[in-house]
């Protein structure tokens, strides 16, 4: 707009001074070049006259001057403030551009975190799906265990109080012979051979009792370490299976305690971005508003059918001002040719 306006009121200037100066040389021409001889009626009239035009085209280059000078203002601040609104939408487009880089930036790593949500939640229900594998494995394996060794473990218990009811037995029986020996020991008064006899099958019987409750002792030895063994085990088995139940609950509350802070995280995270999303559409509306003013300046500013209404009166003014200047010359032309007729007549 200034450099719209600047031109024109150079120019409008330069035509005002060239104006003034013709009229005022024309008309003082004129004056100078009157007839001394004319009456001094004519000459205060041709006076009056003059100095009402001159005062006229003064008053008329002042008001246009005046008018060029109030519009040069009007547009520089016009200008200056186009320019401050220029400076705020830029300022406005770049803070616009940051939240929205900021706001793009949030979301995907809200994305991200939704993903790797979603992967701890499945992690978590293959986990929980495992684990509840395991107990019942773990159920599975008691009911088994339980089947399988309380059998056994009573049917040993049995065989055991039946061997020491053996073993009782024997030693009863063992008890009696010795004392049938030494009984018929000391019946030594009978025959040799009867004696003998006697003493072989008792020691025969003997021996026998004895090797029946050594065999008797080492099966009891034998199933008391079998048994001793089947309970290490399932102790052993029972221990390795608490221990693994105690890590996959420890593992369990592990992946809780992530998955809670992660849920603490996201919130924390989508109450950020709610924050942001209302400051964006509070910038928005400012920016909203800013436009609208800066619509609205704008077409204050860009009042161009003003401008060109006050360009074609400019130009209706030098075209009557021309006008003007052709009809003063003519009547000037006209009052020099009567004032030589009057010449000649007086002569």
């Amino acid at each position: 707009y200034c450099h719209y306006f600047k031109i024109p009121d150079i120019k409008i200037h330069i035509h005002f001074c060239i104006l003034f100066f013709l009229f005022s040389s024309q008309h003082m021409d004129g004056v100078q070049k009157l007839p001394e001889k004319l009456t001094a009626a004519d000459d205060a009239t041709e006076r009056k006259m003059l100095r009402s035009r001159i005062d006229e085209q003064s008053s008329l280059i002042c008001m246009l001057k005046q008018r060029s000078d109030e519009t040069l203002l009007r547009s520089q601040a016009l200008q200056k403030i186009n320019t401050e609104l220029e400076a705020r939408a830029t300022h406005c487009q770049r803070e616009l551009d940051g939240k929205r880089k900021k706001t793009e930036t949030l979301e995907r790593r809200f994305r991200d975190l939704a993903a790797s949500n979603q992967s701890i939640i499945a992690f978590m229900e293959e986990h929980k799906k495992q684990n509840a594998q395991f107990r019942l494995e773990n159920q599975q394996l008691k009911l088994e265990n339980d089947s399988l060794f309380s059998q056994k473990l009573q049917d040993k218990e049995e065989l055991v109080q039946k061997l020491r009811h053996d073993i009782k037995l024997l030693t009863e029986e063992y008890a009696s012979k010795e004392v049938q020996y030494w009984y018929i020991f000391i019946l030594s008064k009978q025959p040799c051979s009867i004696h003998k006899t006697k003493e072989a099958s008792l020691l025969d019987q003997l021996q026998d009792a004895h090797q029946k409750h050594t065999n008797a002792v080492a099966l009891c030895k034998d199933l008391r370490k079998t048994l001793q063994e089947t309970k290490e085990q399932h102790g052993a088995k029972e221990l390795s299976m608490t221990e693994s139940l105690d890590n996959l609950t420890k593992e369990k509350d592990k992946l809780l305690h992530l998955s809670m802070e992660r849920g603490k995280v996201i919130q924390d995270k989508q109450e950020e971005i709610e924050q942001l999303e209302a400051k964006w559409k509070e910038e928005k509306k400012a920016r909203v508003k800013a436009q609208d003013r800066f619509e609205n300046e704008a077409d204050a500013v860009n009042k161009d059918a003003k401008v060109n209404s006050l360009q074609s009166a400019l130009d209706e003014s030098m075209k009557k001002i021309e006008n003007l200047n052709k009809h003063s010359n003519l009547l000037l032309t006209q009052e020099r040719e009567l004032n030589k007729k009057l010449r000649h007549l007086i002569l």
